[in-house]
């Protein structure tokens, strides 16, 4: 791709990075365990400390499918608004990733907006392949229902599901799982640049195979590990897309990047919600690439205030 297309300051930023976020390939497709391992060591080894009146703790679920205990990574502040609840999924192809990656900006959100975040550490694959994540969040959002007042004294009647990357994904996809078994309690679902389908046939999948962060080869490897022999079929709370009940849905705001292979497949997703009259909208970033907001920049910035106006 012309990187010349990338923001000038956000791509200032990426240049000046003082770690690399380029994943090994070949470590991806046939050793993704050592690429976990990686990614868990230089997270625990490098924590962000919060403000002290922003209070964080770990709850354990059990999950519905197996014995397997679901941690639940909350933040809260002291005073916080008991009717703004955000059950959040981290990004990382559902091959990497946990909670605390992204610890600064639970506690800056949780900050801005007096909220509490129930981010969840949902089972990563391939050692766990769909549906199995899709459940434990499923789970979480479960008990965020029936257990969130007691626990945490939130309101479980207005929540709204935050994902980014494979986590926007995994927040779409308890979204469908909740409305078809008659769950009103989501009032929101935010996407970032979120992983739609697995169909790989996007003009910004096919143009962006070269992409920083995020390519078509990476995408190829990631639908591999979460769906296994099924990586070519179209399953329901895996492509999106493939869904019966769209009217359904909450209202829905979807953030994607110009230069960001998964740019259609966001677009194509927000047209099905238009189309079935759910209150949606687009914001397609001009000379954005995935995971943008990682880096400092004033696209940044103009990101967090667009997020932190419309989350509830």
């Amino acid at each position: 791709m012309d990187f010349n297309r990338i923001d000038k300051d956000l791509r200032f930023s990426i240049e000046n990075f003082p770690f690399s976020l380029d994943i090994d390939q070949a470590l991806f497709l046939n050793n993704p365990e050592i690429v976990q391992k990686e990614r868990e060591e230089f997270t625990k080894n490098n924590p962000f400390k919060g403000p002290d009146h922003i209070k964080v703790k770990d709850i354990f679920i059990r999950s519905s499918a197996d014995d397997h205990q679901i941690r639940l990574h909350i933040y809260q502040p002291e005073e916080f608004d008991s009717h703004k609840t955000v059950v959040y999924f981290h990004g990382g192809g559902y091959v990497f990733g946990l909670p605390e990656q992204v610890d600064y900006q639970m506690f800056e959100m949780a900050d801005r907006l007096n909220a509490t975040i129930i981010s969840v550490d949902y089972r990563l694959s391939p050692q766990y392949k769909f549906p199995v994540p899709v459940l434990d969040g499923f789970d979480a959002l479960q008990w965020t229902i029936k257990h969130g007042k007691e626990h945490l004294g939130i309101d479980p009647d207005n929540i709204s599901v935050y994902g980014a990357s494979a986590g926007g994904h995994l927040a779409a996809s308890v979204t469908q799982m909740a409305n078809d078994n008659g769950i009103k309690n989501i009032k929101h679902q935010f996407l970032l640049y979120p992983v739609i389908h697995n169909k790989l046939n996007t003009p910004s999948m096919n143009e962006f195979t070269d992409a920083p962060l995020w390519n078509k080869e990476y995408a190829e490897t990631a639908w591999l590990h979460f769906l296994g022999d099924d990586k070519d079929k179209s399953l329901t709370y895996s492509d999106l897309t493939h869904y019966s009940d769209f009217k359904g849905l909450p209202r829905t705001t979807i953030v994607a990047c110009e230069l960001d292979p998964l740019r259609d497949e966001a677009i194509e997703f927000a047209q099905l919600l238009y189309q079935a009259g759910v209150k949606t909208e687009l914001w397609v970033i001009p000379g954005a690439v995935h995971v943008f907001d990682l880096f400092e920049s004033s696209l940044t910035e103009e990101y967090k205030q667009f997020l932190y106006s419309r989350l509830f």
